[in-house]
């Protein structure tokens, strides 16, 4: 972590004089602005990861979109990437979330998602119909995951999944529940 994100942090929490902390909170809420930014565009391109109609590619697009997003809000909290953390850390997260808050009924099986999504013509339909979603709220619900754990001082190597799964499975429920608007305006 930079100095200049330590100092921003440590002024959104310190006791210093009141003209001091103001210029301070306007310099952390330009930051969070900025956090929002990163999240919202990436939201953007893991909908677009997700429409992809071949199975693997999307995923593929998807990892890659998580890693640019990681990647984007480390530089900007000063935090270096490191890729075998955000392996772990998104893999984590995601089987975390377990089945039941991916989709809340009988698709979360992955036999009958499976069927599904390969059945003629109706498996495309399904899978342009629910894919973008939850890789809209899953980005979603990383990027707020890491904005509170960058934000309060964290690195990739001190993320805890364990500690942030509350958290990221109520992120990805509210995106989920709000649908795709909550995703793409990604904490408006």
């Amino acid at each position: 972590m930079t100095s200049e994100a330590k100092a921003k942090t440590r002024a959104a929490v310190s006791d210093e004089p009141a003209e001091d902390k103001d210029t301070s909170a306007t310099e952390v809420d330009r930051h969070s602005q900025r956090a929002d930014t990163i999240i919202r565009n990436n939201v953007y391109w893991s909908m677009g990861a997700g429409v992809i109609p071949f199975r693997f590619i999307d995923t593929a697009a998807l990892i890659a979109v998580q890693f640019k997003l990681l990647k984007d809000l480390g530089d900007l909290y000063g935090v270096p990437f490191k890729a075998n953390a955000v392996k772990s850390s998104v893999t984590a997260l995601l089987a975390g979330i377990g089945t039941t808050a991916i989709s809340g009924s009988v698709l979360s099986s992955g036999a009958i998602y499976g069927l599904l999504r390969h059945a003629p013509i109706f498996g495309t339909v399904f899978s342009l119909a629910t894919q973008p979603a939850f890789a809209a709220a899953f980005t979603y619900a990383v990027g707020k995951t890491f904005k509170r754990h960058f934000a309060s001082g964290g690195t990739f190597l001190s993320f805890n999944a364990n500690e942030a799964k509350k958290e990221f499975a109520a992120d990805f429920a509210e995106a989920k529940d709000k649908g795709l608007d909550a995703a793409s305006t990604a904490a408006a």
